[in-house]
């Protein structure tokens, strides 16, 4: 009897206008000012000639793009503009080999301190200002599209109210949409850190959805997983109420083990490699095992297509996520407020 087996990826060759893209860097890994620029040989430009940037904020210490890479390839391939900045020192590219790897990530984990998750969040504003410039599209008519992953995520709710007046009006956000955003900055630093730092004052300060919700209001996406250990649905239920959007939607992937690989809708499905660390290692730091899967190529990927190219609104989202090959259709994306999902 033959293996139930997930959809298919879809084919994306209609979509891929420019399929040449010059990945430039600038910046220093040591000090958190790192960034890879996705830009587009033939960019695409909507029916009023509108040219389309996507900033892309990492999760705590994912600072390394091939985490995300064939994610951000889909975007840059689209003709869109895309802004990685690495806004954590150390982490910024895997290693040649994994003990080089381990020390870079050692690195980004065991920040100085004290703790300013306010200063990473200030590194990912300079650093994509900058890139916007040497890219060329200061002056030109440009939409602009936050996503984020984790403390990427929650750094992308909170743009419109740390970002406002330190970058170029074209770079606040047209909609915000996150994957298994923490609602505070201090959610996922390492407990014995975290229990260490409240003792001795780590923390030079916080970004907490509860004071930069009030700022936010653009549509927004959130989509989660009934699946995420390490950022429950639940933790999420009076967050989302500080949101001051009217145009915001909470989203749910399932877990579904109907074929094999079974589809996990954990921490770390907006991921598609996390091979720079043992897949053991993956399950307790990042809270799974990255690769692409139905996850990406039905619900985290499109999300952002259909805001950008279609023109959708974020918090009125649909999904297709397709058959196993047996025909038994993949369990449903839910969605409303964290409540429907919990």
């Amino acid at each position: 009897m033959s293996r139930t087996t997930q959809p298919a990826k879809p084919d994306y060759s209609d979509r891929y206008t420019s399929p040449r893209y010059l990945v430039r860097e600038d910046g220093q890994c040591d000090d958190g000012s790192f960034i890879r620029s996705y830009i587009p040989a033939s960019p695409y430009r909507d029916a009023a000639g509108r040219q389309k940037v996507v900033v892309y904020l990492h999760g705590f210490c994912l600072g390394a793009a091939e985490i995300y890479q064939s994610h951000l390839i889909h975007l840059a391939q689209q003709g869109y503009y895309v802004f990685f900045p690495s806004y954590q020192r150390g982490f910024c590219r895997y290693g040649d080999s994994l003990p080089t790897t381990m020390g870079d990530l050692t690195q980004a984990l065991f920040q100085p301190f004290p703790i300013s998750p306010r200063g990473w969040f200030g590194n990912a504003i300079s650093s994509v200002a900058m890139a916007y410039e040497r890219a060329g599209l200061a002056g030109s008519p440009v939409d602009t599209y936050l996503f984020g992953h984790s403390l990427g995520g929650l750094f992308a709710l909170s743009w419109p109210s740390y970002a406002a007046g330190k970058v170029p009006a074209d770079l606040m956000p047209r909609q915000v949409l996150t994957a298994n955003p923490i609602p505070d900055s201090e959610s996922l630093i390492p407990t014995p850190i975290r229990i260490t730092g409240r003792m001795i004052g780590a923390y030079a300060d916080r970004v907490d959805i509860m004071e930069t919700g009030g700022a936010l209001r653009v549509p927004v996406a959130i989509l989660h997983g009934t699946g995420d250990i390490l950022v429950p649905v639940k933790a999420w239920v009076r967050p989302f109420a500080a949101i001051a959007s009217a145009e915001k939607r909470f989203y749910c992937a399932q877990n579904d083990s109907h074929g094999r690989p079974a589809l996990v809708a954990d921490h770390i499905q907006a991921g598609v490699d996390t091979s720079f660390i043992p897949n053991v290692m993956a399950m307790m730091s990042v809270g799974g095992v990255a690769s692409e899967s139905t996850l990406n190529w039905r619900y985290i990927w499109p999300a952002l297509d259909r805001v950008i190219r279609d023109g959708a609104r974020a918090d009125q989202l649909q999904f297709d996520m397709g058959t196993w090959s047996d025909g038994v259709p993949v369990r449903p994306i839910l969605s409303g407020t964290p409540q429907a999902c919990v």
